[in-house]
């Protein structure tokens, strides 16, 4: 399942980080979701793409992010990737929210990086006013949020019906990274990606494992074999 951008990223400027922006909604658009890998070495390349976030997270948040962390295959259809998903719904650790979103808030913050920041730059639609596509953020008055940047994808008429609900769960966290991993380069106002923890999480995606974590140390790497 595949979808498109409705602007071009090549056509769009978003000063010093604009070719690490490029590349990552570039990147992201190209993904084929909740298919089985096409190439034999991307387990390998997928826990390996997982160490390497870890480490690049873990420069940021010694204390959340482990020195080591131990990533499980998994192989499986619709029916064990709900399964795996009931299990990290319910247990009190949450990956997102307890280790994610702190690692984007501080570095933001420690680069002097706010949305607030961006109000000149963005429409207000409060006003009437109307983004063009590839814009990174909207207005509502006061309020500045992020603008449409995924793909549309058509899950229900792409797959199987119960595939729906839980892929729709795991696109809503899988597109924070996205937009994770442009605020990241935002505030380090560069095009180097090699310190954003967020882009080995999107070449994950792409590689077509979708982590699933257990605990701080344990990432179950889903793939799809049917």
């Amino acid at each position: 399942m595949r979808g498109t951008l409705d602007f071009d990223p090549a056509e769009r400027e978003y000063g010093a980080a604009t070719a690490s922006i490029r590349q990552i909604l570039a990147e992201w658009a190209a993904i084929d979701w909740f298919v089985p890998p096409r190439d034999p070495a991307a387990e390998a390349r997928a826990a390996r793409l997982m160490r390497e976030h870890n480490a690049r997270a873990r420069a940021h948040l010694p204390d959340v992010f482990p020195a080591t962390v131990e990533t499980r295959p998994s192989r499986g259809g619709w029916r064990e990737f709900t399964a795996l998903r009931d299990r990290v719904y319910k247990q009190p650790w949450d990956w997102k929210f307890s280790a994610l979103k702190p690692l984007s808030s501080q570095h933001s913050k420690a680069r002097g990086w706010t949305m607030s920041g961006q109000a000149k730059h963005c429409v207000d639609l409060q006003n009437g006013g109307a983004p063009r596509p590839g814009d990174l953020f909207v207005r509502v008055g006061d309020v500045v949020l992020w603008n449409k940047l995924y793909p549309d994808l058509d899950v229900e008429a792409c797959l199987p019906r119960d595939g729906v609900e839980p892929a729709r769960w795991y696109l809503g966290y899988a597109f924070i990274d996205a937009f994770e991993c442009i605020e990241w380069q935002l505030a380090e106002g560069n095009d180097d990606l090699e310190g954003n923890p967020f882009h080995p999480l999107i070449r994950c995606y792409a590689a077509g494992f979708y982590p699933f974590s257990l605990d701080q140390t344990t990432l179950v790497l889903f793939a799809f074999d049917r």
